[in-house]
């Protein structure tokens, strides 16, 4: 074993209370590095050259914040492999001959020919003496290590009130990196790192798992790589595994070099979900709340079944407090039969908001809490059965067959968005006063950061109400998140509705509303809700986003869309969507392609890997990365909210780094205002964007609406991708076992690229571009004759190269295929900077019907020529599989000569009613990416009305959408200002059915052929990824007890 002196730890220290101070005082860019070290030490530069192989259970939050992290390091070889069993970790191993195994996230025993052959390090989430798969639990439940015996300390922690426990609360927790061997708890410590822990009740599992513990680990992690490389790199490389960690390493942390300050620990068991049970006759809400956040993700918390029935319980997700029992409202309990809040029975369910139940709770004493509102739950899976979706409680309570326990309990309504302590506020809004300027930052709740039709609905009124005049002289909307900033659509929800395919409709439309009222475009075609409701900016509103937390999917392209994003340092971001068989909407064609460039912006979305929030910032997706990579959730926030005081009383002349659309440009048409210091820098970035929107050489902003939107239908209507992408959420969501990994983190193998990773994964065969609208019973949106080229072109000529470690597998078309090509004849606005603009496109109004003349058009790469290109200013001649496309039955169809044949049928502008079919606003689009969206043989030009400038009016003050919700049912859900809601049935609505073929013809709406949606089959579902939790005999086959307890995080961008 070599006796080289093993990397500074004290230099580590420095380093990050260098970077802690630093960002507290500055919000620069560079004022921290992304984690522990901003670059390697000079004596283990090497490690960039070795080979490392990461083995997971899953690419969870902590494996991509690894990748990231690696990525930003430098470290050249890294390559990823699911463990999905021996046979793979083995063969993987013996493929590559690795210099290093590291594994950020394992539920399985490591078989004895890796660990035997290559060092092999294990993230465990728990300081040295600890051991097992529930570490995280047992410390949240509050053991405090006093008791050794685990059944004698556990029968404490789960039956009986906390109020009676004696000693104090653990102070620090820990995470430590051990070399895995034949003993599952053995393992020599390379490096571990403890943290101070909250006070107990204050985190879920996920959020410590996510924060706390991911710091600290990122920091054990590459402290124990280091120490592993200087140790044995110059070793022999079949002696390396026999190296061992100084004795001193495995006793004190990296940062603080003290032994663990968290008292005593033990080996405890696998809490087993029958287990977590809270007890309304011995447990406060306090209690409550703390063994569900115990038990976040996964399991849940079980409660016993609520009524005689049925006897299936319900596991429980989401608890937050109510303090007061005083303000209880009275109604609430009378209408029961109860005259005073002290008669209610324990565990009564008294009220619903929002889909979560109010449970009255035990009180020993004044100042307990009165009771506990749960958000979610799930019904507990049976032995041969998959996992059932998580669910709004209200909705599980009804499936499980306990109804009755609803019956009589009327909604408790919030009554104002105005932040109110001491009670749960799925929304609420906090204001910023900075002399006579206001900032107004909305926060929200929403478990597992995913946005449900109904909660994109509260959140736009939540929007629209806090910048209402009556609110005062508001200068700038923030969008603040909670412990996830979101994570787009809701795949649970969507996933128990009876229509998941009208469910995804409902939903991404009703996210789009959100993003389309943040990113206020001027013109007056715009989509019908916002037509009389003044632009943001045309009010001198700037629009913030402050990602506090990770992100992935339609909530990176939400905050992609607001004037400045800010990022809180380690963040993780996903933009992709095509993991989860959606092509995805938000505007992003828009905000991605302006902030980052063409290729940037496809990268992103073809690749579909995670981004850390430093490589956000350098693509233009951040704008501004705050805080340090030790940064809690509340230093973040505060950081936030300085930068928006300081946003508040800047002027013009101080340099803000923000979204391309409100900042000085000296090359825009014509070019942007300088700065003056006559002018408010919210001010000015508001009639900059303005200038931007009217002298424009894109179009509309709802243009870019409508394309999305006509890809989501195919998504999830069309034969073929519905199929896909039902599938792929149905494994999603119901954690079915992996058994491969994705392709795009394979680098040890020469491997197939993933079906999404192909060109061909966009193809609808036999679709007729436009039909897909009579799917969802709406008209053919106006401009979807054009809207073809807001696409972001994903493959280009230079991207159909396979990457290292990857083939793509070769799809050749027959000699019978007849190819057609465009001529490249685009025709750029003379004298302008760049020549990629197109002429700019005028503003107009969309009558109820336009006529529509055929024209032809330039060539592929005119699709995206109307925005920001990093790209050099010359065309690009397209390559044959940018310009062709093939007349075959099954293979990509040009649908321009379809839709040419309906030139003269009058187009309409759907009204996005609250009485339309299926979403509070119908966009309009456009559907397959081969044969459009990069050979484009022709394209349609509308003749515009003379230009007319919108009614400005106040914001409207009601709107209603629909969404399905519960079986084949709709809720028309009123929005008003007010935070209240009004929920009322309607009638089924029409179902738009899966066609094999589809017609070559569109037809009236009221022939769309209706079938019933019919759940995936798919073989092996009931084989969960985590059995352990669910089936408790499968526990010593599938855990290691000295590896990761199962944080299951359900969050698109890992799909």
């Amino acid at each position: 074993m070599s006796t080289d002196e093993g990397p500074s730890t004290g230099t580590m220290h420095e380093l990050n209370a260098e970077a802690s101070t630093s960002s507290t005082t500055r919000l620069s860019n560079l004022d921290a590095p992304l984690g522990p070290l901003s670059s390697l030490p000079a004596s283990s530069t090497g490690l960039q050259e070795w080979k490392i192989l990461l083995l997971c259970t899953a690419v969870n939050s902590f494996s991509q914040r690894v990748i990231t992290y690696f990525d930003f390091l430098g470290l050249k070889n890294v390559s990823v492999q699911i463990a999905s069993n021996d046979e793979a970790m083995i063969s993987a191993c013996e493929e590559w001959d690795p210099d290093m195994v590291v594994c950020p996230f394992l539920t399985r025993v490591i078989p004895e020919r890796v660990f035997g052959r290559w060092t092999t390090l294990v993230v465990h989430p728990g300081p040295p003496g600890d051991a097992g798969p529930s570490s995280l639990d047992w410390v949240l439940l509050g053991d405090n290590g006093s008791d050794a015996d685990s059944t004698s300390a556990l029968n404490t922690l789960l039956n009986t009130s906390s109020t009676s426990w004696s000693g104090e609360r653990r102070s620090h927790w820990g995470t430590i990196v051990f070399q895995a061997n034949e003993h599952l708890d053995g393992g020599a410590i390379w490096a571990w790192e403890q943290y101070e822990l909250p006070t107990l009740g204050t985190l879920t599992k996920a959020q410590l798992y996510q924060t706390l513990h991911s710091q600290g680990a990122i920091s054990a992690l590459i402290t124990a790589m280091i120490r592993v490389y200087e140790t044995t790199s110059t070793l022999p490389k079949d002696q390396r595994v026999s190296a061992r960690p100084r004795e001193e390493w495995q006793k004190l942390s990296v940062t603080s070099q003290l032994t663990f300050q968290g008292g005593s620990t033990h080996e405890r068991p696998l809490i087993q979900s029958k287990l977590r049970k809270p007890d309304f006759a011995i447990h406060t809400a306090t209690d409550v709340q703390r063994i569900i956040y115990a038990s976040d993700s996964q399991p849940g918390a079980q409660l016993a079944p609520l009524t005689g029935d049925s006897k299936t319980s319900l596991f429980a997700y989401g608890a937050h407090l109510h303090l007061d029992a005083a303000t209880v409202p009275k109604e609430l309990y009378t209408c029961l039969g109860y005259e005073s809040m002290d008669q209610v029975p324990d565990g009564r369910i008294l009220a619903h908001r929002h889909g979560a139940i109010f449970v009255k709770t035990r009180s020993t004493d004044p100042e307990d809490a009165a009771g506990v509102w749960i958000t979610h739950g799930r019904v507990p899976k049976k032995a041969g059965t998959p996992l059932e979706p998580k669910v709004p409680m209200v909705q599980a309570i009804e499936s499980s067959g306990h109804a009755s326990a609803l019956q009589g309990v009327q909604e408790w309504s919030q009554e104002t968005f105005d932040h109110v302590p001491g009670t749960w506020q799925e929304v609420y809004v906090k204001s910023i006063h900075q002399g006579d300027r206001l900032a107004q930052c909305v926060y929200w709740n929403f478990y597992n950061g995913a946005f449900s039709t109904r909660q994109c609905q509260l959140l736009l009124k939540a929007c629209q109400w806090a910048v209402e005049p009556e609110r005062g002289n508001v200068k700038a909307l923030a969008l603040m998140g909670g412990s996830y900033f979101s994570n787009g659509i809701a795949l649970n929800t969507i996933e128990a509705s009876a229509h998941p395919g009208q469910e995804t409709w409902a939903n991404i439309s009703a996210i789009d509303d959100i993003v389309e009222f943040l990113v206020s475009d001027t013109s007056a075609d715009r989509s019908p809700f916002m037509r009389h409701v003044e632009p943001l900016c045309e009010r001198g509103i700037v629009t913030v986003a402050c990602v506090r937390s990770n992100a992935a999917a339609g909530g990176v392209a939400l905050a992609a869309g607001c004037d400045v994003v800010m990022a809180g340092r380690g963040v993780v971001l996903n933009p992709a969507y095509r993991a989860m068989g959606l092509h995805g909407s938000e505007f992003h064609s828009y905000s991605y392609l302006t902030r980052c460039g063409e290729s940037r912006s496809a990268a992103m979305l073809r690749d579909m890997m995670p981004q850390s929030s430093t490589q956000s910032r350098e693509t233009g997706l951040v704008d501004i990365e705050i805080g340090s990579c030790t940064s809690t959730s509340s230093e973040i926030e505060s950081l936030c909210i300085e930068q928006i005081k300081t946003l508040l009383q800047s002027s013009s002349t101080q340099p803000l780094q923000c979204a391309p659309w409100s900042t000085f440009t000296s090359d825009s048409t014509p070019p942007s205002i300088a700065p003056s210091v006559h002018i408010s820098l919210t001010d000015w970035m508001c009639k900059v964007k303005r200038d931007k929107y009217r002298h424009r050489s894109f179009p509309p902003l709802v243009h870019f609406r409508t394309e999305e939107l006509s890809q989501m239908l195919l998504d999830s209507f069309h034969s073929i991708r519905s199929k896909r992408y039902h599938e792929r959420r149905y494994k999603f969501i119901r954690k079915v076992k992996s058994d491969a990994t994705p392709s795009r983190y394979i680098r040890h193998r020469q491997v197939e690229q993933d079906e999404e990773e192909r060109e061909e994964f966009d193809d609808a065969p036999g679709w007729t571009r436009g039909e897909e609208w009579s799917w969802a019973d709406l008209p053919i949106p106006a401009s979807l004759a054009t809207s073809e080229k807001t696409r972001v072109p994903l493959y280009s000529a230079d991207d159909n190269a396979p990457r290292k470690a990857s083939i793509v597998v070769s799809h050749v078309e027959s000699d019978t295929c007849t190819a057609v090509e465009s001529s490249p004849n685009l025709e750029a606005e003379a004298g302008t900077p760049d020549k990629s603009l197109l002429r700019p496109i005028e503003p107009m109004s969309t009558p109820s019907t336009e006529n529509v003349s055929f024209t032809a058009l330039s060539s592929p790469g005119s699709m995206n020529q109307s925005l920001p290109s990093d790209e050099d200013d010359t065309v690009r001649t397209p390559s044959p599989r940018q310009s062709t496309f093939f007349k075959k039955q099954g293979r990509r169809i040009s649908s321009s000569s379809q839709f040419a044949s309906m030139v003269n049928t009058p187009l309409s502008t759907p009204a996005v009613t609250p009485d339309g079919p299926l979403s509070g606003s119908k966009s309009k689009a456009s559907g397959r990416f081969k044969s459009f969206s990069k050979r484009l043989s022709g394209a349609f030009t509308l003749k515009p009305p003379p230009p007319s400038r919108p009614s400005i009016l106040p914001p409207a003050q009601t709107f209603k959408t629909q969404a399905v919700q519960n079986g084949p049912k709709l809720q028309n859900v009123t929005a008003a200002t007010r935070a209240s809601m009004t929920v009322v049935r309607s009638p089924k609505p029409t179902i738009p059915g899966h066609r094999a073929t589809l017609s070559t013809s569109l037809p009236p709406s009221s022939t769309t052929t209706k079938s019933t949606y019919q759940s995936p089959k798919i073989k092996g579902a009931e084989q969960c990824d985590f059995p352990c939790l669910y089936e408790p005999t499968e526990v010593k086959k599938t855990t290691n007890h000295a590896v990761n307890e199962p944080i299951i995080e359900e969050v698109a961008g890992q799909a």
